[in-house]
């Protein structure tokens, strides 16, 4: 990211293309993102040569990831399963996976299927009990927020619910003080008239956790990531992130 950036403010390049769920929730105030196209699958994906299912597999069963949202909840599934650490690109993981003698990997569906590896999904874990982290599925253009005409193109390739399920989320995030190595997920969706948010937050080894749906009507969206996080600081989010 920062490198990409370093390339806008010398002018080097107009845009820079992101995951979303890779951006931080707080910018350098020299830039400004804005979504592009419709959402992919903003689920977590289970990737095993094995195992069809968590469900199936045994409850010390080696789990490759290196998300601390990801390592939190699959703790839920079992306290025993072993977590390895694992990065790199999606092919890397992969490899590692059948080299290392690693039963799974969990990876965001939304990666596997850009890259035309949704064939290798075995499972999609359910967004509202796996909780996704902010941004998932997003593709984002990141801009100087001098460079007027290139907003003026981007935003002609936004889709409303998209930019407002993505601010939502990252607002969330920014009231929590979160960033991408946090264990918060949260998901938006637009439903009729209403905004529907899911979200997570844990403590570092999932024993300790605050989960909830809140529904808000769709004009009141501004304000509804800020107000659910409120609720989760009430109810003690802070401390189980200081953890």
């Amino acid at each position: 990211l920062k490198e990409l950036e370093e390339s806008l403010l010398n002018k080097k390049s107009d845009i820079a293309v992101h995951s979303l769920k890779d951006v931080p929730a707080v910018l350098s105030e020299e830039f400004k993102i804005i979504t592009i196209s419709k959402r992919e699958d903003g689920s977590d994906a289970l990737v095993s040569e094995n195992f069809k299912c968590l469900e199936e597999m045994p409850k010390d069963a080696v789990i490759g990831t290196s998300s601390p949202r990801r390592i939190s909840m699959l703790k839920k599934y079992s306290p025993n399963f072993k977590i390895i650490e694992i990065r790199g690109n999606i092919q890397t993981r992969m490899k590692k996976m059948k080299d290392g003698k690693i039963d799974a990997i969990i990876l965001a569906a939304a990666g596997l299927h850009r890259m035309g590896l949704k064939d290798k999904i075995k499972q999609y874990l359910p967004v509202d009990d796996f909780i996704p982290s902010a941004g998932q599925g997003i593709l984002c253009i990141e801009y100087l927020k001098s460079n007027h005409a290139i907003e003026n193109i981007l935003s002609k390739f936004t889709i409303d619910n998209v930019q407002i399920c993505a601010d939502v989320e990252r607002s969330f995030i920014k009231a929590l003080n979160g960033d991408c190595m946090s264990p918060i997920g949260v998901n938006a969706r637009v439903k009729k008239n209403k905004i529907e948010i899911s979200a997570y937050v844990s403590d570092l080894d999932g024993k300790n956790n605050i989960k909830m749906k809140y529904e808000k009507a769709i004009e009141e969206h501004n304000s509804s990531g800020e107000k659910l996080a409120e609720i989760f600081i009430q109810q003690g989010a802070g401390k189980l992130l200081s953890k």
